[in-house]
């Protein structure tokens, strides 16, 4: 009987050592914004949402942080009641909820973002295999190219939502 050498968690392979990267910069966002009492959860609902100054529909907002509606919810109760976010119903459906930040949430963005500017400064600055530029570049077109390879009614959906809920399309599908 032969064995096959296969470690699922080898942290050679792209697509694993990718999440290994993504779950070590969420550990040190926490720890940067435990001062301010966020859950990875509220700084990531919130630091989505300021990409997207314009509202996001809630149930694109629920696929851009990978989560289903109910968990969603919570969240949004919650940013909600320490008002942080939104929820603004669409004039042209109904049954749209546009969530957007408040004017109140925007000096905390700015924290996010110096955190963030921060880890990136002490950790992906200092990275020294490769130009940076070049690294981005490669990231960008994997992104588009893995974005390409989702079934058609995922990619074009959220536009369909955006546009029943009269909000603007956007160039980059991420920002869909």
């Amino acid at each position: 009987m032969s064995t096959i050498e296969f470690d699922i968690c080898a942290e050679n392979q792209m697509p694993i050592l990718m999440l290994r990267v993504t779950q070590l910069w969420r550990q040190l966002m926490d720890a940067e914004l435990a001062h301010h009492g966020l859950s990875q959860a509220k700084w990531r609902t919130l630091a989505i949402l300021a990409m997207h100054p314009q509202g996001m529909i809630q149930s694109e907002l629920a696929d851009e942080l990978a989560v289903e509606g109910p968990s969603l919810v919570a969240m949004l109760d919650r940013l909600s009641k320490d008002e942080w976010v939104a929820r603004i119903q669409s004039d042209v459906d109904r049954r749209c909820k546009i969530i957007q930040l408040t004017p109140r949430a925007w000096p905390l963005i700015e924290d996010i973002r110096q955190s963030s500017e921060k880890i990136y400064q002490r950790t992906i600055a200092k990275v020294d295999v490769a130009p940076l530029a070049l690294i981005e570049a490669f990231f960008l077109e994997l992104r588009d190219r893995l974005y390409e390879d989702l079934p058609e009614k995922k990619r074009h959906h959220r536009q369909e939502r955006r546009a029943a809920c009269n909000l603007p399309s956007s160039q980059d599908w991420s920002a869909e």
